[in-house]
This record gives structure tokens, sequence and C-alpha cells, in this order.
């Protein structure tokens, strides 16, 4: 008697779990963009260049990820520092410029690359020094970087 109910169950649950349940699936691309904002880009990463590679803004497909981006103005209410330029080095991607402060201390600064020449002063966004930061392009190590896209020329 207790096979023959077990059984019964078990075939009862079998066939509840095999009925046609509706299925739930990820939005496509064309259904999200229905609920996006005006402008907003495409959902789902960017669209195929015309060779079937990803399309990347700027020339970055030929392996520079910093093409077309340009060094932009300080935005209010960054911290900021200042000093002489000592010295320029171009790296290609960013340009190295050994900036001397107020207070004599000097640091590196990696921008991306605009007009600054020595003997200039700067002023930029602070961040963090990064230590023993290497430089492929420049073959070298430097002590402590300073990496920002916002620098601008004091005259």
């Amino acid at each position: 008697m207790k096979a023959t109910i077990v059984t019964l169950m078990i075939a009862a649950l079998a066939l509840a779990g095999c009925q046609d349940k509706p299925k739930t699936e990820a939005p496509t691309n064309q259904q999200a963009a229905g609920a996006l904002p005006a402008g907003h880009p495409p959902v789902g990463g960017m669209p195929p260049a015309q060779d079937g590679k990803a399309a990347m803004p700027g020339g970055a497909e030929k392996g520079d990820p910093h093409a077309g981006l340009k060094p932009t103005a300080i935005p209010q209410g960054v911290p900021t520092k200042s000093g002489k330029v000592l010295e320029v080095l171009d790296g290609g991607q960013y340009i190295y410029m050994q900036v001397q402060h107020d207070d004599g201390k000097k640091i590196w600064v990696a921008a991306l690359p605009m007009k600054v020449a020595k003997g200039d002063k700067v002023k930029y966004a602070d961040a963090p020094a990064l230590p023993n930061f290497p430089s492929k392009t420049l073959k070298r190590t430097f002590d402590a970087l300073v990496l920002t896209q916002a620098v601008e020329v004091v005259k």
C-alpha cells in the first residue's frame, strides 16, 4: 500500500513538472532600448565595426586606448597643486613633467599630451602619487608619479 502511494506521488510530481510553463528571458537590445532615455547609448556593448571587430572610439582599435582623449579643465572643488615645470618628457600617449612646488618639493606628473614647456607654471588636479611607476615608452621607472587628465598652464 505504501509503495502504491509513493508511486502515485512521484507520478503526480513528474506530471506537474512537465507542464509547459512560461519562459523568462532577458530582454534583447531592441526590447531594452525602448525603456532607455533618449540619447542613451545602446545596451549590450559597442556595435560591431564594418570589419566585424568591435568599434572603438578615436582609433583605440589600433592599440591606443587614449586616442582622441584631450586634457580637461580642472573641475571646481577638486584639490590642486601647482608649480614650475623643470623638465618635460614626451612619452607618446603621455607627457611627463617634473614639477617643483612652491615649497621646493619635486614630483613627476603624467598627463595627456598638451603644450607645455620647461619654465611654465602649471596647476594640476592632485591625486596620490603612484610609487615606482614604470614607463615602457621611456624605458624608465619614476620613483613617484601623479597621473592626471586635468592640467592647466598658468599665465
